[in-house]
């Protein structure tokens, strides 16, 4: 099987052209893909991106990888509002077709073998395949959209007093309005929206 090294991400592979025995292909980000990256992701930064897998057809006209990546990066907290480190690696396996060669509908041994795929295989735009937008969709669905950093929780900076969530209060009577001037004090009024008009009616 043969070994690629490719330099860079926006590799595409006519699924026609790849040798049915499959190959293998090692790929590492340079440091304009790791940027593009980290805008695609949203995300603070991206340290560092490399995969290896196993691409090789599938079937009639798809395509199946298979291997692994890790991924770097930095996110920011939703907690702490700080920026923290983590690592991602994710194994891959995933199957692709050719939307030039859908089975027919009359085909049924091929169309009972697709349904009993445990992961539906993906659609190929034009029987071509793209290493760079399939990595990143994968990663992005790996990222968690509300990251916290390890060891930050809410209840626990409450408790801390990292913040403070301000809530109005009731004066009981006992304390002197000078001792908070923010303090809201529960209002003594005595006005009557209707005493008007229960005058009214007595007059009559």
């Amino acid at each position: 099987m043969k070994n690629y090294h490719i330099k860079s991400m926006k590799q595409v592979f006519i699924v026609d052209d790849l040798p049915k025995t499959g190959f293998e292909l090692s790929l590492k980000a340079t440091d304009e893909e790791l940027e593009m990256l980290k805008d695609q992701l949203s995300i603070q930064n991206v340290e560092s991106f490399s995969a290896k897998l196993t691409i090789k057809q599938w079937r009639r006209g798809g395509v199946q990888i298979e291997g692994t990546y890790e991924a770097a990066i930095t996110q920011e907290c939703v907690v702490t509002l700080e920026t923290f480190d983590s690592v991602v690696k994710e194994e891959i396996n995933q199957k692709f077709f050719s939307t030039t060669k859908l089975p027919e509908l009359n085909d049924k041994k091929e169309g009972e073998m697709l349904d009993n795929d445990l992961d539906p295989p993906d659609a190929l735009n034009d029987g071509k395949l793209n290493i760079s937008d399939y990595l990143v969709e994968t990663l992005l669905l790996q990222l968690d959209p509300y990251p916290r950093k390890p060891g930050s929780d809410f209840e626990d900076l409450a408790t801390n007093g990292k913040f403070q969530i301000n809530q109005p209060t009731v004066d009981d009577g006992n304390s002197n309005e000078s001792d908070d001037p923010n303090k809201i004090k529960k209002s003594n009024a005595t006005h009557k929206p209707f005493a008007g008009l229960e005058k009214l009616l007595k007059d009559k």
